[in-house]
């Protein structure tokens, strides 16, 4: 049970990535423990490294912060801008499975139960609402 649990948590976890790290780019440093989230650059600090990503996944302070941590920076800005949204049509396959009992009587008496899938298509539309993130990260002189 224990290594079900465990696979079933490492499958959640692979299937979670961190956009703001995983479109990092710029220098990288030992892992800090801690890290901050601030609402304007530092006034003259440049940035160790920037980020800029399209998503319809919202992500927020939590995801910032771990990015900034893991790359060995101490403060982050990031800013989050709607731009659209897009719908798409698609298609749902359903499989439908009838069964049929035939009784045939005669010099021996039997039932016989024949099973046919057929296939619905279902229609559905999927609504996306994209944004627009954008992160500076900063190593602050202690």
């Amino acid at each position: 049970m224990r290594t079900f649990l465990a696979a079933c948590t490492l499958a959640a976890l692979s299937g979670c990535a961190n956009p703001f790290l995983e479109n990092y780019s710029g220098a990288r440093f030992s892992p800090t423990a801690q890290a901050v989230v601030l609402m304007e650059a530092p006034k003259s600090q440049t940035p160790i490294g920037r980020s800029g990503f399209i998503a319809t996944q919202v992500v927020g302070d939590n995801e910032a912060i771990a990015a900034a941590k893991e790359i060995g920076a101490t403060a982050v800005v990031w800013s989050k801008n709607y731009l659209n949204s897009t719908t798409n049509l698609t298609t749902r396959v359903q499989p439908v499975t009838s069964n049929t009992t035939t009784t045939i009587v005669g010099d021996v008496n039997a039932q016989v139960t024949t099973t046919q899938t057929d296939y619905q298509y279902i229609p559905e539309s999927r609504t996306n609402h994209w944004w627009k993130y954008e992160a500076a990260f900063y190593r602050m002189p202690n």
